[in-house]
């Protein structure tokens, strides 16, 4: 949830800096944010020592953003005040019977001196704002810890070591193994179950422990077998690279469980990256190239049976996610045939030549034989799927296949008993990727 509310302070601000400063309406520069200087601002951190999640906020002035640090060595979330006070829920600034706010956002003054910051046990943040404009006097608002700790992008050594393998009893009995389950889906977007019924309606069962099941025009349930004159490459035997799931239709799939029913065949290995482990190095090493992926849309189209599909997305979301998915580009994309287009187009070209090599590094790729017995779940918006090609003759691959919606599958995470919290049971290891994909320097802050 960090992403939806928050800025991550990363190696692209300095190449965006070119771009002009931000300006208010009154004419005053607002500072870049590679310029705030927070490490040099008070520190705060759960009584717990061995907690590496710490807050930074000047409590001398009154409009500095309040900043997050998720892990050691791990990028800033910088908040601004304003929203922090609009996200107070509690029942002086939300009507406990109707829900709905007391006031707007317009109303909440530039100037919010804080009195007191506090971080409890459970990793929630208190802030006490002074003088405050609705209620007259100090008011204290409290945010859970879900709201700051953002998920955690994964190469295949972190997956090969956090081993995200649960049994099926444990999760469909809705105990402690599905909550770790869920956390971890939810933090590294992929889990995978071991002895699952080999029954065909077992994906449906299980996507009502995951939210709703989202029908599709391939049906409330599919099959990934090879067929002759298949509708869909993955009805084939052949290579099939890294992508996503159903970008041409507005409402993508949040969630794909693929249960494996048989698999005697040889080759047929099934293959995950993590979308977020691409686009943070990308940013990294080609930040304007970034931006560019950020901004120019791709568009994606199913044309077969009756079914008419097309929709546009930027090969990089705002959250870090990709969208991406070859086999279903539309062959002509639109272009604006001019000087300006073509040198867009060019850019747009440079930029998807430059993040090639990164999907093909080996070291981002998790490749595992899924056995009888084995379910995958993982986030299709998120975790880029392919498989290796399989020889038809030499056995029988048969996974049987379902999704499940954002919108259920949201408030399911946010209904689980403990989602407020990091699980005390889990902490991730965060050290193997920070040397891999160190932070970068950024102007404005000391070393």
């Amino acid at each position: 949830m960090a992403n939806l509310f928050t800025r991550s302070v990363t190696g692209s601000e300095k190449g965006r800096q070119r771009r002009g400063p931000l300006i208010r309406k009154t004419g005053d520069r607002l500072p870049y944010w590679g310029e705030v200087r927070w490490k040099d601002w008070p520190v705060y951190a759960p009584p717990n020592s061995n907690d590496t999640n710490w807050w930074y906020v000047n409590t001398e002035q009154n409009n500095t953003p309040v900043v997050f640090r998720p892990y050691r060595n791990g990028a800033p979330h910088l908040i601004n005040r304003t929203w922090l006070r609009d996200a107070c829920i509690c029942d002086k600034c939300v009507d406990p019977s109707s829900g709905q706010k007391r006031f707007a956002t317009m109303d909440i003054p530039e100037q919010l001196p804080i009195e007191g910051v506090f971080v409890g046990d459970d990793g929630s943040l208190s802030i006490q704002w002074k003088d405050d404009f609705l209620t007259g006097d100090t008011h204290t608002s409290r945010y859970p810890r879900r709201i700051w700790v953002p998920t955690t992008p994964w190469d295949r050594g972190r997956l090969e070591k956090l081993k995200p393998h649960y049994h099926y009893d444990d999760f469909m009995a809705g105990n402690t193994g599905y909550r770790e389950a869920m956390w971890t889906l939810q933090q590294y977007g992929i889990i995978f179950l071991h002895h699952v019924p080999n029954a065909e309606t077992t994906v449906e069962e299980l996507a009502g422990k995951l939210g709703s099941l989202q029908e599709t025009f391939y049906g409330r349930t599919w099959d990934v077998r090879s067929k002759p004159n298949a509708e869909n490459v993955a009805y084939t035997n052949s290579y099939l690279g890294l992508h996503q799931d159903l970008l041409y239709m507005d409402n993508v799939p949040r969630l794909q469980i693929l249960h494996c029913l048989e698999n005697t065949c040889v080759g047929g290995e099934s293959l995950f990256a993590d979308s977020r482990c691409i686009t943070k190095e990308m940013e990294q090493l080609y930040p304007d190239f970034y931006d560019v992926l950020r901004r120019y849309p791709l568009t994606y189209h199913y044309f077969r049976n009756g079914h008419n599909f097309t929709r546009s997305w930027p090969v990089i979301q705002d959250n870090g996610d990709m969208r991406w998915s070859p086999p279903f580009q539309l062959p002509a994309q639109p272009i604006n045939m001019s000087d300006m287009g073509e040198a867009l187009y060019a850019q747009w070209l440079k930029a998807v030549r430059k993040m090639k090599p990164l999907f093909e590094d080996e070291y981002k790729i998790y490749e595992t034989k899924m056995q009888p017995g084995e379910c995958v779940i993982f986030d299709n918006r998120r975790i880029l799927h392919g498989r290796r090609e399989f020889d038809v003759n030499s056995g029988s691959r048969w996974l049987k296949g379902t999704y499940v919606d954002n919108d259920s599958y949201s408030k399911r995470i946010l209904s689980i008993d403990g989602f407020t919290l990091r699980p005390g049971w889990y902490q991730p290891n965060t050290s193997q990727f920070e040397e891999r994909y160190p932070e970068p320097k950024r102007e404005g802050t000391k070393p």
